[in-house]
């Protein structure tokens, strides 16, 4: 039996903006911040340290990290994020979540393929939107399950993005599922993630439609594509999480993340894999669920994208 665990930090985030101004950073940290400790934890243990602190935060690792992560704050705009919570309340954001990964479970049927998988760990949460590139590069909303069984997906709701939160909650857990079967370790390669992103994307498509898949995945044209392929061709057995990211997420994270930049435009591994295991479905007449337990490599030949 499959189970998906709701940390509700939407509640807590409400209340804290509600609270009195002497209660709010306490409500805060005890409803929002306290049940996301394990996670946070593991981010920031992965991310520099900041140059600068607000008040207050110097002592306080759960502030910090909420700020750094992106997570609206207590000490934010209260009606600003009342507003925005009321959109994610009134379009039952989180409920859809939670049902559209359920579906997605029992669609994978991980345990029938040999898989070892009990669930996940889901949260909703409200982003700022003052955080660096999240409503430019990433459309106001973001997913990420880089811990344990941990899903977090976190946005600043738009009439573009609430249509799209059900298909990054199911890609998010399609990775989980994913990593079960093929799991990541220090020899994981470029080639291998390139699959895992198209994977978790054809996926979403299979269930919600490639219209509402997010930017990331579109965000190339057949040119850029075209002419960035050789480097990622000569690249599929390059291994190291710190090598092979820049050749996912492109050039413009280089100096977030630290790594070298190659030339690559933004979001280049979300856009190439896609294709790669679209091309993969198409060549041998699979469906997503059906690839999501074959081989990377032998995806990648399947495909004959490269």
């Amino acid at each position: 039996m499959y189970d998906i665990k709701t940390i509700d930090v939407l509640k807590g985030q409400w209340e804290s903006l509600l609270a009195p101004a002497d209660r709010k950073e306490a409500l805060y940290r005890e409803q929002v911040m306290e049940p996301l400790r394990p996670l946070w934890e593991h981010i920031m243990s992965f991310m520099p340290a900041p140059e600068s602190q607000g008040a207050g935060e110097e002592d306080d690792p759960a502030l910090a990290a909420a700020r750094l992560i992106g997570l609206y704050g207590p000490d934010s705009d209260a009606d600003e994020g009342l507003a925005a919570l009321s959109k994610l309340e009134k379009r039952g954001s989180l409920t859809d979540c939670i049902r559209a990964q359920g579906s997605a479970i029992e669609a994978l049927e991980p345990q029938e393929h040999g898989v070892d998988f009990e669930g996940v760990r889901f949260v909703l949460a409200l982003a700022d939107p003052r955080t660096p590139d999240l409503l430019e590069r990433h459309a106001g909303y973001m997913g990420g399950g880089s811990f344990s069984d941990w899903i977090l997906v976190y946005v600043w709701p738009t009439d573009y993005n609430l249509p799209r939160l059900p298909a990054i909650s199911v890609h998010e857990l399609h990775h989980k599922v994913r990593l079960a079967f093929e799991p990541w370790d220090e020899g994981t390669t470029v080639g291998q993630y390139l699959v895992l992103e198209g994977l978790a994307e054809a996926f979403a498509a299979e269930r919600f439609g490639e219209e509402l898949l997010g930017p990331w995945t579109k965000a190339l044209s057949e040119n850029e594509l075209e002419s960035a392929r050789p480097v990622m061709r000569d690249a599929l057995e390059v291994a190291g999480f710190n090598e092979i990211r820049g050749y996912i997420f492109g050039d413009w994270a280089a100096p977030q993340f630290g790594y070298e930049p190659r030339g690559l435009p933004d979001f280049v591994g979300y856009s190439m894999g896609y294709r790669v295991v679209r091309e993969y479905l198409r060549q041998m007449g699979r469906s997503a669920v059906e690839a999501t337990y074959v081989p990377w490599r032998e995806i990648v030949e399947g495909a004959r994208y490269f």
